[in-house]
């Protein structure tokens, strides 16, 4: 059985995270991704140390098995070839800042006369409207905007790129279900994802308990201000985590750590400090990997934290073939979605303009003009 989007056509003139995790979930799923870089180096992930074999790590983890053609869409010649690719495309998704496609005539009212049928979404930091649109930015200025850093009690650099990613998410699943729609009325649509809007329901808990409950940032209830969720340390100075939310698990938690008066204590929240006091008090007097034996099977929300490095050896993504590293030393990460059909496989990342020459070829055009277009520095192959 076919992966659900096999014989799906998708343009991606993205560069950097987002864009390259949005496609690269969709290639996942089946879809035959392009990748149209410009001549002028491409997707700078491709140059960004660390390197391997010359090519950006980061840049082959989130490209495999997509395909990749230089163009020059600041020409007309070159303008004029997206288009004859956006013809026979399903989906084109972009992360320019707001107007630039207009300019380079590949905007959404341009392209879809050309093909009423296209899935057109923009990837863009704040969006196509609105008094940010045109501002610069990061995840860490997203988060900081939309309440995820200011529900920290330090806040700081996190731990991941919840926007990025999230708006990855988020337009993977806005393109799912206009391709759907399309199926129904055999139109396109275009998408206006905004990462920044993609981090804001990342917030939705601290800000609800904020406006109702009266607990600011840094004191909420999964923010630091309970004892119940947070961060602990053992005596070989090891980050672990224990989440006994619910009052089945914090029952199991005090039986195992033999320490039966902390239960009544759960929900109260003036003996919070006290209780977090003593807890780091009690989880300094074992180690990690002690403290793991004991609470591992206690069924009391506890894990140890793992650092990035060690991702490739955890037993679960093992097991769940998730995660690892390639013979020639490239970091993998599967998609998290499992379907039933084939598994796509871990392939490679195109090298820059690897496949430029194969993708005019099935556009139509010939050797002799595809010759031109390379002598113009419209295309590089």
């Amino acid at each position: 059985m076919p992966l659900p989007l096999h014989n799906i056509k998708i343009l991606d003139l993205t560069r950097l995270l987002p864009g390259a995790v949005c496609t690269l979930l969709l290639a996942d799923m089946g879809a035959d991704v392009v990748k149209v870089e410009d001549p002028a180096g491409g997707d700078y992930a491709r140059w960004t140390p660390p390197l391997l074999d010359g090519m950006g790590a980061f840049f082959r983890v989130s490209n495999r098995n997509k395909r990749s053609l230089i163009l020059n869409l600041k020409d007309a010649a070159g303008q004029a070839i997206l288009h004859q690719l956006v013809a026979s495309a399903d989906v084109l998704i972009e992360g320019f800042r707001p107007g630039v496609t207009a300019r380079l005539k590949c905007d959404y009212a341009t392209l879809k006369t050309i093909n009423p049928r296209l899935v057109y979404c923009s990837l863009s930091g704040w969006g196509q409207t609105g008094p940010y649109a045109d501002i610069s930015g990061h995840d860490l200025n997203y988060v900081s905007v939309m309440g995820v850093q200011g529900s920290s009690r330090t806040p700081q650099p996190l731990g991941g790129q919840v926007a990025d990613v999230g708006g990855a998410y988020m337009a993977v699943i806005g393109i799912a279900a206009a391709l759907f729609n399309r199926e129904r009325t055999g139109h396109g649509d275009y998408l206006d994802v905004a990462l920044a809007e993609a981090a804001l329901p990342f917030a939705m808990y601290q800000w609800v308990e904020s406006q109702v409950g009266g607990l600011p940032g840094g004191k909420g209830t999964l923010t630091g201000g309970s004892a119940f969720y947070d961060v602990y340390w053992s005596s070989d100075e090891k980050p672990m985590s224990l989440a006994p939310i619910e009052p089945k698990f914090w029952h199991n938690f005090c039986t195992a750590v033999t320490r039966p008066d902390w239960i009544e204590a759960h929900l109260n929240w003036q003996e919070q400090p006290r209780l977090k006091s003593e807890m780091q008090a009690l989880f300094s007097t074992k180690t990690a990997a002690e403290w793991d034996v004991l609470l591992r099977d206690a069924d009391c929300c506890f894990t140890l934290i793992t650092p990035p490095e060690k991702l490739a050896d955890d037993p679960h993504l093992q097991a769940r073939h998730m995660a690892g590293i390639s013979p020639d030393g490239t970091p993998w990460m599967r998609s998290p979605l499992h379907f039933q059909s084939e598994t796509a496989p871990i392939g490679t990342a195109p090298g820059y303009g690897e496949h430029t020459r194969d993708v005019l070829t099935e556009a139509g055009y010939s050797d002799a003009e595809i010759a031109t277009f390379i002598s113009a520095n419209v295309v590089k192959v």
